[in-house]
């Protein structure tokens, strides 16, 4: 069996991405990512250039982060849940383990003297991430840490290329 290798990829990250990940020109066997550019999305942080109503990325640094989205940001970041309904392939990335999030606040870098004017639980940043997937049909990733979320968003982004052009590679 011969498989076609999937042409080349372009990946965009989003203008206001901040600390995001660099896509470099890349190829190996049977992938070829022709590098990054920034461009703005109206959803996401990430996308593929061709594919940009098709695949939405989400990352999230830090549990801080997604509880200031879940908290003061709220109504913002459900408009933007809200959104990715429309892409049929949608991930929130976190460069976090869920040990992580059951922990928050202890160990999300808060300042103490901060600690005390929190009123957003991890039980309810769970339930959320919980109901994004149930009802929004969108996947939550536990990545542990920086270098495996983005390894896996490369991976995702790999899979959707091949997906749209070629077809499942077994």
């Amino acid at each position: 069996m011969t498989f076609k290798n999937a042409p080349p990829f372009t990946v965009i990250k989003d203008t206001r991405e901040q600390d995001g990940y660099t896509f470099l020109k890349e190829k190996t066997r049977g992938f070829e990512c022709l590098g990054m550019i920034n461009k703005k999305l109206d959803t996401g942080d990430y996308s593929l250039l061709g594919f940009e109503d098709k695949i939405c990325i989400e990352r999230k640094a830090s549990t801080s982060e997604l509880a200031n989205n879940l908290g003061k940001d709220k109504y913002r970041f459900l408009k933007e849940i809200e959104r990715m309904r429309a892409f049929p392939h949608k991930f929130i990335i976190l460069e976090f383990t869920l040990e992580d999030l059951m922990n928050f606040p202890e160990g999300a870098g808060i300042p103490q003297e901060n600690l005390n004017s929190i009123k957003i639980t991890n039980k309810y940043m769970v339930k959320m991430l919980m109901e994004f997937q149930l009802y929004d049909n969108i996947h939550v990733l536990f990545c542990g840490n920086r270098k495996n979320a983005k390894l896996t968003t490369t991976s995702i982004l790999k899979r959707i290329n091949e997906m749209y052009t070629v077809g499942r590679k077994i």
